[in-house]
């Protein structure tokens, strides 16, 4: 099960356990695992779930919803277009409510059926084994000719198969990398920046290189350790799920004790089939771990053996913790499910207000720099700025007018507005300076000043204020 080229190692058989993380060698090297090629029910419907998302990946940045993609970040610009929704900068609060969200439907997910999301959905999985394990195989040949070849000398034919492989790694890392660069920059500016090479484009160029080699090293060696070592999903799991959760399971029940010959045995021959095919190296059959990405590849492995030996399948099947144990599973909709739903039944309620309250422009009365009021002679003057912008992707008209309050007439305020009337084009903003004259006679104290500003298109309307201030 190693690659090491040690004799005793070879000499030796090792088989994983609960006490020693088996992609880690006793001295410290790397262990590569060669997980085995299988073929059942679950491959056929992960492969199909594969190939949605990786279309749906390459496809997204190029579908347009009225005129905008329908998924940019154009963090330049500060602006983003989701679904024929468009934000800017000031709707960045929303995206607590988009990880909020995320966060809790991976946690229901979890707690009715365990690790569904990394073994079908997860793009480190979708690409480890739906696109770099695929291509690795068809180079380089089933598992235990992977094995023989990695343990013998070089030869030409490992080294072009090698060099082979590794070319193919690194143009699909550049290609990946490529698309995911197109969420934040639109399809044909990228295709402009390419062209145009690194010189006019450091900053994307670099993020571009980075994630290029991240790529690269992640499928090409890190591998399964992004699972084990980076992502703490595994590390949450315990807590999440209980005696109710669909897992992959062993029955040990039924399996016990194992034997290839005994007639009093039970089902499981020992053949550790399921232990081969496991892309991360553990051994089902010693319970549940934290290594385990349900990708379902030890069911259908476990199946076709149960197949061959005719007994019956399901040895190692999906089912709960209850269900193994030989009782009976109680209702998905349990207590920790039902507190799970209820908050993020609330967050999506209040996120549903937030973008429900979410304006089409943003306006903001501020305060010039500097002094807070100057006094002329008999008057005393404010100089403030409104800033309006327009959230939206196409071209707007606003008005400006001043709310004359019974207060502000006791005043006698005079307002003086550069421009009552601003055209702004899609996710443009300006600033409208307005002077505020009050008789210094009739200034006593502070007090409030308000204008609204009305889009002409919609009839929306927003109403800031401020205070008024003197000596």
């Amino acid at each position: 099960m190693t690659s090491t080229k040690s004799p005793e190692r070879k000499s030796r058989v090792r088989r994983p356990d609960l006490d020693t993380v088996y992609t880690i060698n006793e001295d410290g090297s790397r262990n590569f695992l060669h997980p085995a090629d299988v073929k059942g029910v679950w491959q056929v419907r992960k492969n199909l779930i594969f190939a949605v998302l990786l279309l749906i990946y390459a496809v997204l940045p190029w579908i347009r919803i009225g005129g905008d993609p329908a998924i940019l970040l154009d963090l330049p610009r500060r602006q983003a277009f989701l679904f024929g929704m468009t934000f800017t900068n000031q709707d960045f609060y929303l995206a607590f409510f988009v990880i909020t969200g995320i966060g809790f439907a991976l946690i229901m997910t979890t707690a009715l059926w365990g690790r569904l999301w990394c073994g079908y959905a997860c793009p480190q999985t979708v690409f480890m084994e739906g696109v770099f394990r695929r291509i690795e195989r068809w180079i380089e040949g089933p598992r235990d000719v992977r094995i023989r070849r990695n343990l013998g000398p070089l030869t030409g034919a490992k080294l072009w198969r090698k060099g082979l492989k590794h070319a193919i790694f690194i143009a699909l890392s550049f290609l990946i990398a490529h698309v995911f660069l197109s969420y934040f920059i639109p399809v044909r500016e990228l295709f402009s920046v390419m062209r145009g090479g690194p010189a006019g484009h450091w900053a994307t160029f670099l993020w571009t290189f980075f994630w290029w080699v991240t790529l690269y090293f992640n499928y090409a060696w890190f591998r399964e350790q992004t699972c084990l070592i980076i992502c703490p999903y595994g590390r949450m799991q315990s807590s999440l799920i209980d005696d109710d959760t669909i897992i992959i399971g062993y029955d040990e029940n039924r399996g016990e004790p194992r034997s290839k010959a005994a007639d009093d045995a039970g089902d499981c021959i020992d053949c550790f089939r399921c232990v081969a095919v496991c892309p991360t190296g553990i051994d089902i059959r010693s319970g549940l771990q934290m290594e385990c990405i349900g990708c379902a590849n030890c069911i259908d492995a476990c199946d076709d053996i149960m197949d061959r030996i005719d007994r019956p399948r399901g040895l190692v099947r999906y089912d709960s913790q209850r269900g193994f144990d030989g009782e009976k599973r109680r209702s998905l909709f349990r207590p920790r499910v039902f507190i799970y739903a209820a908050l993020g039944l609330l967050g999506l309620v209040v996120a549903t207000l937030a973008v429900g309250k979410r304006s089409a422009f943003e306006v903001r009365m501020l305060r010039a720099k500097g002094l807070p009021y100057v006094v002329e002679e008999t008057m005393v003057r404010n100089l403030i700025s409104l800033r309006i912008q327009n959230k939206g992707a196409d071209a707007q008209t606003y008005f400006i007018r001043p709310d004359e309050t019974s207060q502000a007439e006791e005043y006698g305020t005079e307002f003086i507005l550069s421009q009552k009337r601003v055209a702004l084009d899609g996710f443009a903003d300006a600033r409208v300076p307005i002077f505020i004259k009050v008789p210094l006679d009739h200034y006593s104290a502070p007090f409030p000043i308000s204008f609204t500003v009305t889009d002409s298109a919609s009839g929306l309307e927003r109403t800031v204020e401020m205070k008024f201030r003197g000596p």
